[in-house]
């Protein structure tokens, strides 16, 4: 069975750091925010004067620049991309191949299509290319919608639908939310088969729309699976059915932590409406006591009282878009996850299900789920939240175990699910041709008559050398080195 379970942060957590923000220019454009009174993102942001305008996913929030410890420009690929295009435009077809693959692996799937199909223009013997051309040619066509009553009828809710060109969507949800929804879905699809295409594994495009349902509470979601036999799958936040061939997932807004952390949120909220609302009536000269929750109460003069009731609410936006953020890559790093799982199954990747190990089923759909600053940011970075996961191991993850899929069973298992992220990732990076033979065997013939964790580490060990314990030390000295994008940038100051 697929399933994936994220767990809710609370918001990064604080980061030490010298103070940047008198050095900045008084316009420039920033990535990785550090906040003051603690966490940071990763999010598109400008800087004009003393103003820092955040985009936000519920859109800009204003925020002063004393409310920042760090703000650091660079680091968000959209912005990076037309540099990159026209100095690629301006090169040969290994430079524009390379700034292709740039894009697709940094979540700019539209524009690295658009770079291929410039490339092919020129050179169409480039194989390569052509390659992923065809099977972009093959996306292109139109799917139909496949039988829906059944999986309606199942979901036992009212719904709507919404349609893109390979998912169609049973949502209950606003416009905004599921036009973002559908545009993940298709970018996810579309580089799930270039990534493929590009190792020499070409698919079959889908012919009908992938089922997706996206309810609104958590709990329809788990009498959904208490109804259709996937109880033992209540604690995850997405499921691929396999009798429906159809991803169910619910809004993180309903899950326990971000109901809570809302509550509290308008009630801080009102806290200050009612501040405002006695700073609107007070005398020119007058004093105000100030008392809100978690803050000294003190009396003031009407400005002092304005700069107080200021500073709070930038605070409060501060907390709601970390908590935001989080909704974001819960939301979409599930539904991404998850969307892997059923193309894996529809596009034949392996004959049957159990013809590839629960670790390599899970570890890929991993590749594909980081969202950073509110976007899906590919599958070329470290994972944000499994890295940290893949740290926090205690005992050294073992290889051998590992590849018999030893951990896995009826649940979630954090350890196991961040060990499958890393060795899928360090494979990817370090040893994409064996990989890819890798995979070729398990598609073999002998899975009919041979599944299981022998068969697996056979043809493990026949892609990447009998000495697995090399394996096994290159693969954790690896992930030694691996940092995620804002770990870069730390690192890189801690030299200076």
């Amino acid at each position: 069975m697929h399933l994936n379970h994220f767990r809710p942060r609370s918001g990064p957590a604080e980061v030490a750091g010298i103070v940047l923000i008198a050095l900045l220019p008084s316009t420039i454009r920033a990535e990785l925010l550090y906040f003051a009174k603690g966490g940071r993102v990763q999010a598109a942001a400008e800087v004009r004067g003393d103003s820092v305008r955040v985009e936000a996913p519920e859109g800009i929030i204003e925020f002063h620049r004393s409310d920042f410890r760090k703000v650091v420009p660079g680091y968000w690929p959209p912005r990076e991309w037309e540099q990159r295009r026209k100095t690629a435009l301006a090169g040969d077809t290994s430079a524009r191949s390379a700034a292709a693959w740039w894009a697709i692996e940094n979540g700019l799937t539209a524009q690295g299509e658009a770079m291929l199909r410039a490339i092919h223009a020129d050179d169409p013997r480039h194989q390569p290319t052509a390659r992923m051309i065809a099977v972009l040619d093959r996306l292109d066509r139109a799917c139909k919608d496949p039988d829906l009553d059944r999986f309606r009828k199942a979901l036992g809710q009212s719904f709507e639908l919404a349609r893109g060109p390979h998912v169609i969507l049973f949502h209950q949800h606003g416009e905004a939310d599921v036009r973002e929804r559908l545009d993940l879905l298709e970018r996810v699809c579309r580089s799930f088969y270039l990534v493929m295409a590009s190792r020499g594994v070409d698919l079959p495009a889908p012919t009908t729309r992938l089922m997706s349902a996206w309810f609104a509470d958590q709990a329809d979601y788990q009498e959904f699976l208490r109804a259709n036999h996937a109880g033992v799958f209540l604690a995850t936040r997405g499921y691929f059915h396999p009798t429906f061939r159809a991803v169910v997932g619910f809004d993180a807004k309903s899950a326990k932590d971000q109901r809570e952390a809302r509550e509290a949120f308008s009630a801080r909220r009102l806290e200050l409406d009612r501040l405002e609302a006695a700073l609107d009536v007070m005398p020119a000269r007058g004093r105000l006591r100030i008392a809100v929750t978690g803050e000294p109460a003190r009396t003031v003069g009407r400005s002092d009282a304005r700069d107080a009731l200021d500073r709070l609410r930038r605070d409060l936006a501060r907390r709601q878009l970390i908590l935001d953020l989080d909704r974001g890559s819960v939301d979409q790093g599930t539904a991404a996850h998850e969307l892997i799982h059923q193309l894996v199954a529809t596009a034949g990747l392996f004959r049957a299900h159990d013809d590839a190990p629960h670790w390599l089923h899970e570890g890929l759909a991993a590749q594909f789920e980081v969202i950073r600053g509110g976007r899906w940011a590919g599958i070329g970075r470290a994972h944000d939240l499994r890295l940290p996961d893949w740290r926090a191991i205690r005992s050294s993850p073992r290889l051998v175990p590992l590849v018999q899929d030893a951990g896995f069973g009826h649940g979630y298992d954090r350890d196991v699910y961040a060990e499958s992220w890393a060795l899928v990732y360090y494979l990817r990076q370090r040893r994409p041709e064996e990989f890819v033979r890798f995979l070729d065997l398990l598609r073999g013939p002998d899975a009919e008559t041979a599944r299981g964790p022998e068969r697996t580490l056979k043809h493990f060990a026949t892609a990447f050398g009998p000495d697995l314990g090399a394996v096994e030390r290159d693969w954790h000295e690896f992930l030694e080195t691996v940092r995620t994008p804002l770990e870069e940038f730390d690192a890189e100051r801690s030299k200076e």
